[in-house]
């Protein structure tokens, strides 16, 4: 993809601030946002919290998540507090969480510390790390029904999950990212599972409030040309295909970044034509070669790729 293109989709992200900008300041900002409420409440997984796993070590174990304020909710609160100065902004983002311990748990008694994520395969996140810590909920849904139960007008939310489901199943079932021996069907069931437990999740949520705007935000594939036929961002774009069902049988909308991070699929080109955006929009380049063995790889968005997340969830939010 061309650095003129880029260049192109980088600008459509700012326009969508831009076109938010120019309806807040009009008079009657309230009309021109009327899904906006006095709170927004971010949830997910570490995409949400904006983590960044250099920073992340580095502060590791004294984690001030204060210090993770780059990620797509964030941003994507700022563009709303255009409209909404007084904003609250709850961010319940937990690094690690899948569908399963979102509505679960991580499985650690609280007798042990307090954890989310975590589960069969994945690693336990402190609730000391948080940028909203769970208090006594075991789970982050268990968090997000308390807090729609007693924040009132609470509108937007979004949810990114999925992810990890979908990593730690290759990595625990097919070898990845060594190799690939899992199946087709396996793939596939696997999707399938995510996709009903975050349906699960959106429905719950749109009990606890169903007059509040609920946008679910797909994933990005950060490993291009790394699995057998019929390639990565196929996958991907199956996986984001289901979770994008989910949703609008809930009545959420869907704002799917991998057009963005994967354009390559979009345009029906090779997926090495990815490594462009790749390289810009996420970790996955250090000293600016795409290395997906390298210790320093990380498969999170720069501070310009949650930049442009966020945007995607703003143009989701003024075009639903």
């Amino acid at each position: 993809m061309s650095v003129i293109s880029i260049r192109a989709r980088l600008l459509g992200c700012a326009a969508t601030v831009a076109v938010l900008g120019g309806l807040v300041l009009a008079p009657a900002s309230n009309a021109a946002l009327p899904n906006l409420g006095s709170t927004y409440l971010g949830l997910g997984d570490s995409l949400a919290y904006g983590y960044h796993a250099a920073q992340f070590e580095a502060e590791y174990p004294k984690v001030n998540p204060a210090n993770f304020e780059s990620g797509y909710v964030q941003d994507f609160a700022k563009v709303l507090k255009l409209a909404n100065p007084k904003l609250q902004v709850i961010n319940d983002g937990c690094p690690g969480e899948t569908t399963e311990t979102f509505i679960h748990g991580s499985g650690i008694p609280q007798a042990y510390g307090s954890y989310c994520a975590g589960g069969p395969t994945g690693t336990p996140f402190p609730y000391a790390f948080l940028h909203h810590s769970y208090g006594t909920h075991t789970s982050q849904l268990e968090d997000a029904l308390s807090i729609l139960k007693s924040t009132p007008n609470v509108s937007p939310i979004t949810l990114d999950i999925g992810a990890n489901d979908l990593l730690q199943y290759l990595e625990h079932k097919c070898g990845f990212p060594a190799g690939f021996t899992c199946t087709p069907a396996q793939v596939e069931a696997l999707i399938a599972n995510t996709a009903k437990n975050a349906g699960l999740i959106l429905a719950e949520l749109k009990a606890a409030d169903p007059k509040a705007e609920i946008i679910m935000v797909g994933i990005y594939d950060p490993f291009p040309l790394s699995l057998p036929s019929p390639g990565a961002d196929k996958v991907l774009a199956g996986f984001d295909g289901a979770l994008e069902s989910a949703a609008k049988a809930t009545g959420a909308s869907f704002a799917n970044p991998e057009p963005e991070f994967n354009p390559s699929y979009l345009f029906g080109l090779p997926e090495k034509d990815d490594l462009t955006t790749i390289c810009a929009f996420t970790a996955m380049c250090p000293g600016g070669t795409y290395n997906p063995t390298s210790p320093l790889a990380d498969i999170h968005p720069t501070t310009l790729g949650y930049e442009v997340m966020a945007g995607v969830v703003a143009f989701d939010y003024l075009t639903n």
